[in-house]
């Protein structure tokens, strides 16, 4: 067996950058790298709004008319997902894609204060309906859409932690985008998380230390575009249906 040092790992995937980090000898990072790539692809798969053949798109294009047969992992994040908007208040939730999928930030595209409006009713996280038993998901409410796009990178990231720990490392890293989770230390310090300044991407505006911890970030200056001085971007608030204001 090959002596330890610390693997790296990057792939695009989910519409982001995917990083893997572990220290482990050469053939284990290589085969738990593999692993935790595949699973991340598998999730993208499932659970991308781009892709019209996903059990997601599926669910979106038929989840008003009945229950639509998902995978177990659909499940679990979009339960997940539920819970976090009781918790939360409602602030976070994935219904708010019944109106977010108005707009398009690549063409510059937003909906009208009445499109909104039409869609409003149709954001409400409590209308989504689970039989976990039947493996099954629907929306009671007519023309509702959901978006993991807030939780499911996440989810995977935690997921790619769990894969590393079971083929043994104690000292790695996942990350997705936003999303970021730290399986040990590094090798007796910390992990160092730097945020960036969201109006300079030069500037760092704070460095956190970390272990076996996660973080995830999030900010309007990434996926936006401005207007007649007003910025849309896609962290929407659930009960306006428009973009988060500070």
């Amino acid at each position: 067996m090959s002596e330890c040092a610390w693997h790296e790992r990057e792939e695009a995937i989910m519409g982001t950058r995917i990083g893997v980090q572990a220290w482990a000898d050469a053939v284990t990072a290589r085969v738990a790298f593999d692993a935790v790539i595949a699973d991340m692809h598998r999730t993208d798969e499932l659970m991308s709004t781009y892709k019209p053949h996903s059990q997601l798109s599926q669910l979106n294009a038929h989840g008003s008319e009945r229950p639509v047969r998902v995978d177990p992992d659909i499940i679990d994040v979009v339960a997940k997902a539920i819970e976090y908007s009781r918790l939360g208040g409602g602030a976070f939730d994935i219904t708010y894609a019944s109106v977010g999928y108005l707009y398009d930030y690549r063409r510059n595209v937003h909906p009208t204060d009445a499109e909104i409006e039409s869609r409003l009713s149709s954001v409400d996280y409590r209308q989504i309906e689970i039989d976990a038993a039947a493996g099954t998901i629907r929306f009671r409410r007519p023309g509702m859409r959901i978006d993991l796009g807030g939780i499911a990178k996440g989810w995977a990231v935690d997921r790619g932690i769990e894969i590393l720990r079971r083929h043994g490392i104690r000292h790695g890293m996942v990350n997705a985008g936003g999303d970021t989770a730290f399986l040990g230390d590094r090798l007796g310090k910390p992990w160092i998380v730097g945020i960036r300044h969201p109006r300079d991407p030069d500037r760092v505006v704070a460095r956190i230390p970390l272990a076996d911890e996660a973080i995830s970030t999030s900010g309007d200056y990434e996926r936006y575009f401005d207007e007649d001085g007003v910025r849309y971007h896609h962290i929407l608030v659930p009960g306006t249906g428009k973009s988060a204001r500070a």
